[in-house]
């Protein structure tokens, strides 16, 4: 996918908004040089909803963050947004920039249908050495109990995107 035509669309948000994607991404896995799955697996996931969000007036993560604690009935200001650990976010826009690289970040919603392929062959989950454990932090996000998710997506990893009423591919 190319930047520019995601660009062109996300320029017409203004706030937030919501967006399907469907991705090919590089799967990172344990075991080093040693595991004969490492560069070799990619995960396609079609279907997935996030939001895109431009942070003009405020930053929508910390509001989602803010407001799940307060429901939960726990101090919302407790919560203190720690600065990214990498890349920088073009303003006003859901983009980060990092090593000549764009990406898009945005709060993950619901995932969508996802298969394992390895070398270009679709394969079980079960059959892949070394698939990274999910780590839950229990007290990020001020121990918010329903968790935001931020996803930071490289442009290249986007197969189709549907936004505004616009497919882009």
């Amino acid at each position: 996918m190319k930047y520019e035509d995601v660009k062109r669309v996300i320029d017409k948000v203004n706030g937030s908004t919501f967006a399907g994607l469907d991705t090919v991404t590089q799967v990172k896995l344990k075991g080093g040089k040693k595991n004969p799955f490492q560069g070799r697996v990619t995960k396609m996931t079609k279907g997935s909803t996030v939001m895109l969000f431009t942070n003009k007036n405020s930053n929508s993560y910390e509001n989602m963050v803010k407001r799940r604690l307060e429901k939960e009935g726990k101090d919302a200001e407790s919560f203190a947004l720690k600065p990214r650990a990498w890349g920088q976010r073009i303003e006003n826009s859901p983009f980060v920039e990092h090593k000549d690289k764009k990406y898009i970040e945005c709060i993950f919603i619901k995932g969508g249908e996802s298969v394992y392929m390895v070398d270009g062959k679709e394969v079980s989950k079960e059959e892949i050495e070394g698939l990274p454990d999910a780590k839950p932090s229990d007290d990020s996000q001020g121990g918010v109990e329903n968790k935001v998710v931020i996803r930071t997506y490289s442009i290249d990893s986007i197969e189709k995107m549907r936004v505004l009423g616009e497919k882009i591919a």
